[in-house]
């Protein structure tokens, strides 16, 4: 089934933006923010890490970062679908 077979609307995103990638929010923004500045011997060490790092959070950590997502899809309909300021 597509998604506008349920009468919601695809909404192009921008290939490039300067202040954010689609991918930079809640997740990815905070798991990249803890792993700054770590060097990883290999890749193994990596993996480890990052599960470990998912492993510390709680439902409700993800839960939460699913909760805003609506927000910030309004967000950026507002501001013409350029990703909006924090």
């Amino acid at each position: 089934m597509k998604a506008t077979d349920k009468g919601w609307e695809l909404l192009e995103h921008p290939p490039y933006s300067p202040t954010e990638a689609p991918t930079d929010y809640h997740v990815n923004r905070l798991l990249k923010n803890w792993q700054m500045g770590k060097v990883y011997e290999d890749l193994n060490e990596l993996v480890d890490d990052v599960k470990a790092w998912i492993a510390s959070k709680d439902r409700h950590f993800f839960a939460c970062g699913i909760d805003l997502l609506p927000h910030r899809w309004e967000a950026a309909i507002e501001v013409g679908g350029d990703y909006p300021p924090e």
